[in-house]
């Protein structure tokens, strides 16, 4: 019995061996199930992270079309959130069509004073007797540096004499490319009329100098309650001397860009470091009276006209084109209640009930934009388009319309990213409410040279409106959004509309660099790289104490030598 009770508690050989085999079956489906959803996860990853960048693009696509944040089938339209800057409250009278003719004998007098004198510019319009100027307007010719001039008019509210005015508005005037006028035979008077002074040299400065009557004339504006500056570019004379005798004298006749004026005026105004534009050149102040109010909007009217030959360019190309570019440096904007401020000014009626849309620079068949690349981007973007269109049966005008919005998108960020710097950009810099109005009209060889284009008349009305509803309001603007996309000049996307597609793009590349990186942790070179970290660190911080040291001597020196 004992030998038969021992061999039935000894362990079988053949159960060991099968439960090994067991283990090491579960173990082998262990591996084979991981590595099937290792498989499946390496194939979902790239489809997860290519969904969102899909539908990130579709949504900015979509901007023009819908807003997926107010739940509207449409993008978000113009308004206004400041209710005291009130656009739609007022009317202003049409400007006049025709130049004032002057005297001859005081033309003649006033071409040999044009002729004695080493500048020529806003300043001497308002001198002479050509239009009934108030004595209250005053007109400043400022040079800024050696190589920047400008004149300045100061135009002060009629609010009596208890309160002062302690806001200002800056209407900056000028042409970024000469003009070229087409003269007419055998009239020497009105060629004369139209190239001799400022007055005459421009449709726009034409314009404008009617507007600094009447906005200096107390019976034409008791509204205006903000100081007023209109600023010109006038030409700079550099006098060589050498002892007591004068060896040369050069005149640069060229007037300097707008960009450099608006940095130049901003800069004798406030004061401060000098910019990009005058760096090299000590900026001189302007007199304390004109600057004691608070400059609150700076608007400039940029008169722009292309060199083609008007026998050269089609019809779509003579149309008139506005372009209102709110873009600045490093993303800046200004409000949005401005821009649309601004675009609502263009849409109003002057005063009468005879209305002609053909002198109507917003309803004479003009084209508006927020972007500074013109028709290129929307012709590209508008025959890609179509072609999808008629694949997919579309309409034509509706596949029109979306192009054009789409292109004007692309162009508003674009103009934010790469530029052109637009001539505002230094008053956006300083923290004013800025914007640039850019008119591109088409010259016509048959207009009298007397006679003042109707689209630079209708402008000047829009931009006295504009003006009015500015002087309604007593503050900064504060409320309304200032980051923002626009398609057109009536739509716009806040920046709670387009942050959302923005991060499902960039969603893929980061979830690919942060595995990247946990993927090479271990092989990482952690003291290399902050050995390079505290190296770059360090040799900033070297050449910004130099940078610091080396202005603060050359101030001294500026400061001596001035002494």
């Amino acid at each position: 019995n004992a030998p038969s009770s021992t061999t039935s508690s000894s362990p079988s050989p053949n159960g060991s061996i099968s439960a090994s085999n067991s283990k090491l079956e579960e173990k082998l489906k262990e591996q084979k199930r991981k590595q099937r959803q290792e498989k499946i996860l390496r194939r979902t990853i790239p489809i997860l992270l290519t969904v969102p960048w899909f539908l990130g693009i579709v949504w900015t696509s979509l901007h023009p079309l819908l807003s997926v944040i107010t739940g509207e089938l449409k993008c978000r339209g113009q308004y206004i959130d400041e209710n005291g800057l009130d656009v739609h409250r007022h009317r202003v009278e049409s400007y006049p069509l025709e130049r004032v003719e002057q005297p001859k004998l005081l033309r003649l007098l006033d071409s040999t004073t044009i002729k004695d004198e080493s500048t020529t510019g806003m300043c001497n319009a308002i001198r002479s007797v050509r239009l009934p100027i108030s004595p209250s307007v005053e007109c400043l010719h400022h040079a800024a540096t050696e190589t920047i001039a400008f004149d300045v008019v100061r135009i002060l509210p009629s609010m009596g004499p208890m309160i002062e005015s302690t806001e200002a508005v800056v209407l900056v005037v000028g042409e970024q490319l000469g003009r070229t006028r087409q003269q007419n035979e055998g009239n020497d008077d009105n060629d004369k009329q139209k190239t001799g002074d400022w007055y005459g040299s421009s449709d726009l400065n034409a314009s404008i100098l009617h507007l600094i009557k009447k906005l200096g004339n107390k019976e034409d504006c008791p509204w205006l309650t903000k100081t007023v500056f209109i600023v010109s570019p006038a030409t700079t004379a550099t006098n060589e001397m050498s002892g007591n005798v004068t060896s040369s004298m050069n005149v640069d006749t060229t007037a300097p860009s707008l960009d450099s004026i608006v940095d130049a005026f901003i800069t004798s105004y406030l004061g401060g470091s000098p910019n990009s534009h005058t760096a090299k050149h000590h900026v001189r102040p302007l007199p304390p009276d004109f600057t004691f109010p608070i400059i609150r909007s700076v608007l400039v009217l940029s008169d722009v006209v292309e060199a083609t030959p008007l026998s050269s360019t089609n019809d779509s190309q003579r149309r008139t084109e506005v372009r209102i570019l709110p873009q600045g440096v490093g993303g800046a904007l200004p409000n949005l209640d401005l821009v649309f401020a601004t675009f609502l000014s263009f849409q109003s009626h002057p005063v009468g009930d005879r209305f002609n849309p053909s002198q109507s620079i917003y309803y004479g068949d003009s084209d508006f934009r927020t972007h500074p690349f013109g028709r290129l981007i929307e012709e590209q973007v508008g025959q890609a388009l179509k072609r999808v269109g008629n694949l997919i049966g579309l309409k034509e005008t509706a596949v029109g319309q979306y192009a054009k919005d789409l292109a004007g998108l692309f162009g508003f960020v674009a103009g934010l990213v790469i530029g052109p710097r637009q001539p505002h950009a230094s008053a956006l810099n300083h923290g004013i409410d800025a914007l640039t109005i850019e008119v591109r009209i088409p010259g016509d060889r048959v207009t009298p040279s007397s006679s003042i284009h109707p689209h630079y008349a209708d402008l000047t009305r829009c931009v006295e409106h504009l003006l009015r509803s500015i002087s309604n309001l007593h503050e900064r603007l504060h409320h309304s959004i200032v980051q923002y996309t626009m398609p057109s000049p009536s739509k716009f996307i806040s920046h709670g509309e387009y942050i959302y597609p923005a991060i499902l793009v960039s969603l893929p590349m980061v979830v690919r660099a942060a595995t990247l990186a946990l993927r090479d942790l271990k092989r990482f070179q952690f003291l290399h790289t902050g050995f390079v970290l505290v190296s770059v660190c360090m040799t900033t911080i070297a050449i910004s104490m130099w940078a610091i040291v080396t202005n603060k001597s050359r101030k001294a020196e500026e400061c001596t030598s001035e002494w």
